[in-house]
């Protein structure tokens, strides 16, 4: 990935990585703590806004796995 920005919680910890991957010419949302999840979005502001709409900024899991909603 290329022009990549760490997103930092309030703590100052790593949680991810939203970058330009070239393979796919989309720019991507790695989280750190869950490898296997990775979202691709057409541009960086998508990315940013899926990311602010989407994740738990302290945490970096998705705010439906992170409300249980997965679970039922």
């Amino acid at each position: 990935m290329r022009d990549q920005t760490a997103l930092l919680n309030k703590s100052g910890e790593h949680v991810a990585t939203i970058g330009f991957n070239e393979a796919y010419g989309l720019w991507q949302i790695v989280v750190v703590q869950s490898e296997g999840l990775e979202i691709f979005c057409p541009t960086k502001e998508v990315a940013l806004a899926a990311w602010r709409d989407e994740f738990v900024p302290e945490t970096g899991f998705p705010r439906s796995i992170s409300t249980g909603m997965l679970d039922a």
